[in-house]
């Protein structure tokens, strides 16, 4: 896997999964949905694994490694499925655009790489200004959507911390391995939680989309998805593989709004100009350039 086509497949998937997401609560509870989507990815991953004779890993490493990767699986995806009740699914891309920043931050405080100069941290109020309008519309605010909205910011934030915690790890291994191996050890997890949370065995109805949203999850949105997210953490570093989130957040708010009748009021598409903009002036110091010649490259190999 090169990483333009990682990125290409992270675009895609990272912008549908917000969707997926929600018409997999529309029948079932989201912890039974998540737990569901998690399992057949780990069972289906194994499978994958063993037929291509690619190596699960079970180091001291990678266990480290598939511990910190639990904090944007199990615990960020928890919190996403919860908060997926109660907003559009478009506004999930838009409040997950936040993790350049917040990424950025974190891999300065825990392993000395990345700066906030006096611009970025500018640039950061602009697209807080953003989040801040979003959250003023009463569209958006309606049945407790502020819910919502803490719950994907204690996401986005355990999302951000997961990807720089699994780059200082430096696990050198096949990037499916280690989706597959992190997979395996948030299913008991999940099991649990469903246990306490649930606990009644899904009737799963053929005729609604969850069931076919959570096998698209599965598939792609947990085996494709992590195994391309972790070869850019791999290849490029945590604060790089979340510069998608400057391109998904309108296509999924168009995507929701087109295939699942979600409304776009003017003030969301205000708030989420906002975001964007402050994060293309979060990365006007040159950084972005580096990145698209460092995929230039990558492209060439």
């Amino acid at each position: 896997m090169s990483v333009p086509v990682a990125y290409a497949t992270i675009i895609i998937i990272w912008s549908t999964t917000p969707l997926g997401i929600t018409w997999s609560n529309e029948t079932l509870s989201p912890i039974t949905a998540v737990c569901l989507r998690m399992t057949i990815a780990a069972m289906l991953g194994a499978l994958i694994l063993k037929v291509l004779a690619i190596p699960l890993e079970w180091s001291k490493q990678a266990f480290r490694t598939y511990a910190v990767s639990l904090f944007g699986i199990y615990a960020a995806l928890l919190c996403t499925y919860s908060a997926a009740q109660y907003i559009p699914s478009g506004l999930i891309s838009v409040l997950y655009a936040l993790s350049p920043v917040i990424s950025n931050l974190l891999s300065y405080l825990i392993i000395g790489r990345g700066e906030f100069s006096m611009s970025r941290w500018a640039a950061f109020i602009v697209s807080f200004s953003g989040l801040v309008f979003i959250c003023a519309d009463d569209w958006v605010m309606q049945d407790q959507g502020w819910i919502g909205i803490i719950l994907l910011l204690l996401a986005v934030s355990l999302y951000s911390l997961s990807g720089v915690l699994v780059q200082r790890e430096k696990l050198d291994a096949h990037p499916l391995s280690i989706a597959v191996g992190t997979l395996l050890c948030s299913v008991p997890l999940f099991v649990i939680t469903w246990l306490i949370l649930d606990g009644n065995v899904p009737v799963l109805d053929w005729s609604s989309r969850s069931p076919w949203a959570i096998l698209y999850l599965a598939v792609f949105g947990s085996l494709l998805g992590f195994a391309s997210y972790f070869y850019i953490v791999r290849e490029l570093g945590a604060t790089a593989v979340t510069m998608v989130t400057l391109m998904t957040p309108v296509i999924a708010l168009v995507l929701g709004n087109t295939l699942n009748d979600e409304p776009i009021t003017y003030q969301m598409m205000a708030g989420t100009a906002c975001v964007l903009f402050g994060l293309l002036l979060y990365y006007q110091n040159g950084s972005t350039l580096k990145f698209s010649r460092l995929i230039y490259r990558n492209r060439l190999n």
